[in-house]
């Protein structure tokens, strides 16, 4: 039997996927007309994208409550592993990116590396599309940092 921590990590894993491709053919597809606020310069604190992470979130919700009617115990750490990624997430991405709460940001090389990568994304509309793992070359992420510095749409 696998245990608790495994089905956790495998599920936590596998949302980078489900993220990558979520990104790149929903929000940058058939979901544009929400996703767009999100390389648009900030109107406010709240922007249409944000829609998106509350039907995340009643995802994850709905996955507990399955899990909780019967015996399904997987189904139980699948929703933790996937909830675990969705914290992660908008901590990395709305907190440590674009710095859309007031909390100090650590420094470290791990979030400039996904900082610059995510730059790439705006500057570009294109890969990378994850977002814990993001995948960019170097030459990439220098001219996106040079078109940021020069753009005035950039939000990063």
């Amino acid at each position: 039997m696998i245990g608790p921590m495994v089905i956790v990590a495998v599920s936590f894993a596998a949302m980078e996927l489900v993220s990558y491709a979520t990104h790149r053919w929903v929000m940058h597809g058939p979901g544009m007309g929400w996703h767009r606020s999100h390389h648009l310069p900030a109107k406010g604190r709240v922007e249409r994208n944000d829609l998106f992470p509350l039907c995340f979130s009643a995802l994850g919700v709905a996955l507990f409550a399955v899990a909780s009617i019967g015996s399904l115990h997987t189904l139980f750490w699948i929703a933790v592993g996937v909830t675990a990624y969705g914290v992660l997430y908008l901590t990395v991405h709305d907190v440590c990116i674009h710095r859309r709460l007031p909390v100090r940001v650590p420094s470290s090389r791990y979030l400039a590396w996904v900082r610059d990568a995510h730059r790439v994304h705006h500057v570009t509309g294109g890969e990378p599309y994850g977002m814990l793992l993001p995948l960019v070359s170097a030459t990439a992420r220098a001219s996106a940092r040079a078109a940021s510095t020069r753009s005035a749409r950039s939000r990063l």
